[in-house]
């Protein structure tokens, strides 16, 4: 049982290697790992329910950590973690520590975890308050307050990487430089860390160094040698339009049986024009996690394209319903209502899209040449977050 629950699709706690341990050992770790799937599922009165339960059993001090912070037992939370400091805590449970909120989008729970870390701020000291400080800067820029507070102040010289969350919003701000210099300071204390250099790749890359991203990551495969970082490195190559060079990366990364290669894989096969593999690298990503947006949303412009509009249909309309506002669904289901002769269809779905992508396709309402044009400038970029494709945008 816990062999499939850890074969489930879906952004896992333990994929580190502390936790993983913990998931062999620890009967209460069942509960957490269901409670993750209903995360995934947003059925979050269930997720609390395992949450709890695994509380009353469970014994792992990141799994702890988290659940009780999910929980929005925030100060229990904190008196929890001294533990996660002590004997040198590995680069990944300091990075799983700084956002415990991660895939949690439902407004309510972010502004009740900001709360509760409002109120407990004053009373914590050293290490605990700085990770408490990166947990009030993500939490107030994902609750949209304006200002959010200001960015944590990260040592100069230990690079800790549980600043690494607050890294990622500052990208999403498109303050790259100030990312990259916190992930830079992270990858230089931990050159041997995945997510530190991967990481930083993507500063660089979204901050308009692709080449020397990329560079980066082809120098730092000789020192992490791990499928899960030839992955990342694919997945650049295929928003650099280097399919070629993209399908051999992902090649190796699947060949070492990891699952992250498929969809990138896919994409790049797709834009290579071998329709035929392309679907089957999309539909295996898909069938692995139903909830890769980026897989859903690239399958569905490779069916919208084929013209079979009932299908491309039901992956934009799953996107949707987890995201709501993903720009490349929208853009899809715009362009596919215009192939329907549906223009009024065009113009209600290209009315929700951000302003930013409305200015790329020209001034006005828009037409769906304008919108075609855009998604070939992405060329293979699909991601729904902005810093993304930024740059192409504003050009």
């Amino acid at each position: 049982m816990k062999f499939l629950l850890f074969r489930l699709p879906g952004d896992t706690i333990f994929n580190t290697k502390t936790s993983a341990r913990s998931f062999t050992m620890e009967k209460a770790a069942v509960f957490y790992r269901l409670a993750e799937i209903c995360r995934d599922k947003c059925d979050f009165a269930k997720m609390d329910e395992l949450l709890t339960m695994y509380i009353k059993d469970g014994h792992d001090e990141l799994t702890l950590f988290s659940a009780l912070c999910l929980t929005g037992n925030i100060q229990k939370a904190y008196a929890l973690a001294p533990a996660l400091f002590k004997n040198s805590s590995s680069a990944e449970t300091l990075f799983l520590a700084a956002d415990p909120w991660a895939n949690i989008h439902e407004a309510r729970r972010i502004k009740t975890a900001l709360l509760g870390v409002e109120t407990s701020f004053n009373g914590l000291k050293g290490q605990v308050k700085s990770l408490a400080s990166v947990h009030r800067f993500i939490l107030s820029e994902r609750a949209g307050l304006k200002p959010a507070f200001r960015a944590p102040r990260a040592p100069e010289s230990a690079g800790n990487i549980m600043y690494l969350p607050a890294a990622e919003v500052l990208m999403g701000r498109f303050e790259f430089e100030m990312a990259e210099k916190i992930l830079r300071a992270a990858a230089d204390a931990w050159p041997a860390s995945e997510i530190a250099c991967g990481k930083l790749a993507e500063a660089m890359f979204c901050g308009g160094k692709r080449k020397a991203a990329i560079e980066f990551m082809a120098f730092g495969q000789k020192r992490i040698n791990s499928p899960g970082f030839s992955a990342w490195r694919g997945q650049l190559l295929l928003f650099s339009s280097r399919y070629r060079e993209s399908v051999r990366e992902l090649d190796k990364t699947i060949g070492a049986g990891n699952d992250l290669g498929w969809c990138w894989r896919g994409a790049a096969l797709f834009k290579l024009g071998r329709k035929g593999p392309a679907m089957e690298n999309l539909t295996e990503a898909i069938k692995i996690n139903p909830n890769d947006l980026e897989a859903r949303v690239w399958r569905a412009e490779m069916l919208r394209t084929g013209k079979k509009f009932t299908r491309a249909l039901d992956d934009l309309n799953h996107t949707l319903k987890i995201m709501p506002e993903h720009p490349w669904a929208l853009a899809n289901l715009a362009l596919l209502a215009a192939e329907r002769g549906d223009p009024a269809g065009f113009s209600s779905h290209y009315s929700r899209l951000p302003e930013t992508l409305k200015f790329a396709c020209g001034r006005g309402d828009g037409n769906p040449a304008a919108l075609s044009e855009l998604l070939a400038k992405l060329k293979g970029i699909r991601r729904h977050e902005p810093h993304f494709f930024h740059n192409l945008t504003t050009r």
